[in-house]
């Protein structure tokens, strides 16, 4: 079997414009080719958007055309193609305005489904239909074909490649290795990416893939389709992701505010499997009125005005401080981040793979040993707590063996000792975790018993996974804000039986004693296998695990009282607020060519502004486009000679810029007809709440003339 071409038709439009359209066999097994004629309208193409949201994220399309069947070969690829399974067949549109050069249009998948086909003789009209693969991304678990694994965070532009690449097969049978792929049109940054034509923001970004994965109670991962990661994404940065020009485009939705001042206007093109822009520059995309294309017939309605712009930053989820990063007494050459999320006090052999940068350490029994895991900055609000809940556990080696001279029977019992410690401004407060004493926040520098593992009998074989102990313990009210730290370490001792109730000592393993065998002992805390795990930030006892932002609507300074609510749904990317956080946004520094923790980073939209946190940045920006409501024009217009219409150009209408919303093409009639609304921003003064921890909100009203968006 090979890929071979099955059907070729070429037709040219009113306005000269040549179409070739182009369908591929990828299992044939004979090489036929036949050039059936198409129906009056050659193709239509057509872009869904989601019930009326101008922020929509993912926008797939989707290709219609009639072929004229014979009772012959025409007819005998459609029966092949009724019986085919997705993604066996696709298809390449390629446009030209001389019939000898031809460039990439638009590529998609062929479905089966097929239009009924009516009883008469031949020839016969078949409709087919052909989707560019991002509506199928819903059925697809975002991990399939592709391995997210350590590093587990990855820059923002390599999760549409990955899913591009290994999802959708036309990325591979259309686009060859130096091929424009991705062409992004994203231009929010940070001060320490320095806003520069070459340098992309997808690209100097980063987040947690882990982000987007549920874990259930019993530890099994349950990762979020394809389609929720890359419209989440979207969403997240104000930007819609569409096949057009012969390529994916990432383009933010007020980018197209100021597209009539080329200069200003940046691109980054990527090409197939590479996560570096190779190209990069500025352009006008504006189509002009009477010089491009001209209206044929419509209506201007009107978005009502917004009053507030809302939505939740989910960072951590599915844990509260899921990730852990270690380090021992300082030393940041031993810090390891696993996905697994283990905690390992004393780690005396090497299980699971579990490796330090350097030499194995064997984590001992002192406190000049103990293991220091960073989780980030905490805000001593009032009511503000920590909670400690994980189960900790001991494996032993096989061949296991505490022998004394009289062969007397070996146990061995384990001691944790775990504490919180808070790094103020001006002073460092400690907090001994403890099962037994009640404990509070105190500058003494000390360790307590926390929890014992009970005494376990040894053997000769293959030592057990003992029970688990839980240790449950939650911190007194935060005193102070500052970064915060879980510090533990374990003892570990041996006793000598005689028998089964006389004692004959106790014996503390240490790295003094002549025997090896503390080498065959690891302590640890497990994988988190339920929600209720974890080490959580608390407020008033309940967990505190999103942080709200809501722009209004402020004319002179003074809120509006009538207008529209316009919710964004729960993102899951976004600044800090902890290092922990699976969400949070690493930013990349061009000055020291490596990417910060982006805890402290604030984004401003196209070079200007205020520098504030991402998602207070992305409601400000979508509450500019509806402050004074909004034109939206439904109708059609018409391409005039020269020019190939595309659905990622807007138009510019009595002088304004429209972008594409909801919109049909028809090719041989070179029309689109649906609606474009219109991009010009507010400079209307906005309020911004932020992080408030009482999520009230309120009614949206009704709104007369228009659509309500949300």
């Amino acid at each position: 079997m090979a890929r071979l071409k099955r059907l070729e038709s070429s037709f040219q439009s009113d306005n000269g414009t040549f179409y070739r359209i182009e369908v591929y066999d990828n299992n044939a097994t004979t090489p036929t080719l036949t050039t059936p004629a198409l129906g009056p309208d050659g193709f239509t193409l057509t872009y869904q958007t989601n019930d009326n949201d101008r922020f929509t994220g993912l926008i797939p399309s989707e290709v219609k055309f009639d072929i004229n069947a014979t009772l012959g070969a025409e007819q005998a690829v459609v029966n092949e193609i009724r019986t085919s399974a997705y993604g066996d067949w696709d298809i390449g549109i390629y446009t030209s305005t001389d019939d000898v050069t031809y460039n990439k249009y638009w590529f998609g998948i062929l479905l089966n489904d097929i239009s009924p086909e009516a009883d008469a003789s031949f020839p016969t009209r078949i409709t087919l239909t052909a989707v560019c693969g991002l509506a199928p991304l819903k059925d697809i678990p975002f991990n399939r074909n592709i391995s997210y694994n350590a590093p587990s965070s990855f820059q923002t532009i390599n999760y549409f490649l990955q899913s591009f690449v290994n999802q959708i097969s036309t990325a591979t049978n259309y686009f060859g290795a130096n091929d424009l792929f991705i062409a992004s049109y994203v231009d929010w940054t940070t001060d320490t990416m320095t806003r520069q034509v070459g340098r992309d923001p997808l690209n100097a970004s980063r987040f947690n893939f882990m982000a987007f994965v549920d874990i259930a109670d019993d530890g099994s991962r349950n990762y979020k389709t394809a389609f929720e990661l890359l419209d989440s994404i979207c969403k997240c940065w104000g930007m819609r992701c569409f096949m057009s020009n012969g390529r994916w485009n990432l383009v933010q939705v007020n980018h197209y505010a100021d597209w009539k001042t080329p200069s200003t206007q940046f691109y980054r093109y990527y090409k197939k499997g590479n996560v570096n822009p190779y190209a990069s520059g500025s352009e006008s995309a504006v189509f002009t009125e009477g010089f491009n294309i001209k209206r044929y017939g419509g209506k201007f309605d009107y978005l009502p005005i917004l009053r507030s712009v809302e939505t939740n930053y989910n960072h951590l989820q599915p844990f509260d401080m899921p990730f852990f990063y270690y380090n021992i007494d300082g030393d940041t050459s031993t810090q390891y981040q696993t996905t697994l999320n283990e905690i390992p006090i004393w780690n005396g052999y090497q299980w699971n793979n579990f490796n330090y940068t350097g030499a194995a350490y064997s984590i001992n029994n002192a406190p000049t040993d103990k293991l220091i895991i960073s989780l980030g900055n905490v805000n001593a609000l009032t009511g503000s707590s920590i909670l400690l809940n994980r189960d900790f556990t001991t494996r032993y080696s096989q061949g296991i063996s505490f022998s004394d001279v009289s062969g007397a029977q070996r146990r061995v019992r384990t001691d944790i000792f775990a504490r919180f410690k808070l790094v103020g401004d001006s002073a460092t407060y400690f907090f001994p975790l403890s099962t037994e004493l009640a404990m509070d926040w105190s500058t003494t520098d000390q360790f307590t018993l926390t929890d014992s593992l009970p005494p376990t009998y040894l053997n000769n074989t293959v030592g057990p996974l003992e029970p688990a102990i839980n240790i449950n313990i939650q911190t007194t009210e935060l005193p102070v804000d500052g970064s915060l730290f879980f510090e533990i370490y374990a003892e570990c001792y041996y006793q000598l039986y005689a028998s089964a109730v006389a004692v004959l000592g106790e014996i503390e393993i240490t790295e003094a004693t002549t025997t090896t065998q503390e080498d065959n002992i690891l302590v640890f805390s497990a994988p988190e296998t339920s929600a209720e795990q974890g080490i959580k930030y608390l407020l008033d006892n309940e967990v505190l695990s999103a942080k709200f932002f809501r722009a209004f609507n402020a004319p002179g300074g003074t809120t509006i009282d009538n207008g529209v609510k316009f919710e964004i749904p729960e993102l899951f990317i976004g600044t800090g607020p902890t290092s922990g956080a699976v969400g949070r946004l690493e930013t990349y520094n061009y000055t020291t060519n490596s990417f910060e923790n982006g805890m402290n980073a604030t984004w401003k939209a196209y070079g200007s502004g205020t520098g504030v946190e991402f998602t207070q940045l992305l409601v400000e920006e979508v509450l500019k486009g509806q402050a004074e409501g909004a034109k939206v024009f439904n109708g059609s217009l018409k391409t005039v000679s020269g020019f190939v219409p595309r659905y990622f150009n807007g138009i510019e209408i009595d002088g304004s810029p429209y972008i594409p919303y909801q919109c049909s093409f028809n090719a041989n009639e070179d029309t689109w007809s649906g609606e474009w609304y219109g991009i010009e921003l507010s400079t209307n003064t906005q309020n911004v709440e932020v992080n408030v921890t009482s999520f009230d909100t309120f009614e949206g009203q009704e709104a007369t003339g228009g659509d309500i968006f949300f």
